[in-house]
Parts: structure tokens; C-alpha cells; sequence
């Protein structure tokens, strides 16, 4: 086996990873927009985002990749939020 295919079999297997990871954290995304719909309390959370960023980023062994790990936290915590507003709008209705 060829050194490229080598590295895409371990992408390819560290992509399923992320795609259970990412359908979890969805879950649980869901799960948290469930609460806020019962407590009153608004989906965005800046302060929370601004704290996810920062330990996610202070995770990393590369700091070059620093902006490119926000620029990925942020469109993930995106989707986490289309799904609370889907589910507030979907109670409004």
C-alpha cells in the first residue's frame, strides 16, 4: 500500500470519528435547547462561546492552526444553534 493511501485510510477512519462526535454533540445541543426553551432563556450564550473558543484553543499543540480551529468551533456552535432556534420556532407554532 502506497504512503497516501496509508494516511487517507487513517483520515478516513478519523472522519468517522467526527461524524459520531459531531451527531453526539448535536444531541446534546438539543438536549440543552430543550432547557432554555423551559427556562426562558435565550439561545445565545456569547459568553459561552467565547469560552469554548478559548479552551479549545489553548488545547492545541500547533498554534498555527489557531484561527483555523475557531473558524471550526464557530460554524459547529452555528449549527448548534439553528438547531435550538428550529426547536423554539417549532414550539411558537
Amino acid at each position: 500500500m502506497e504512503e497516501i493511501e496509508i494516511l487517507r485510510k487513517e483520515i478516513d477512519e478519523i472522519d468517522e470519528q467526527l461524524v459520531k462526535l459531531f451527531e453526539k454533540r448535536m444531541e446534546l445541543a438539543k438536549k440543552i435547547g430543550d432547557i432554555k426553551k423551559e427556562k426562558g432563556i435565550q439561545v445565545l450564550d456569547s459568553h459561552r462561546e467565547e469560552y469554548v473558543i478559548k479552551k479549545a484553543k489553548a488545547q492545541l499543540n500547533n498554534k498555527e492552526l489557531s484561527d483555523v480551529l475557531e473558524v471550526f468551533f464557530r460554524n459547529l456552535m452555528n449549527y448548534s444553534k439553528k438547531i435550538q432556534y428550529d426547536d423554539f420556532k417549532k414550539a411558537e407554532d
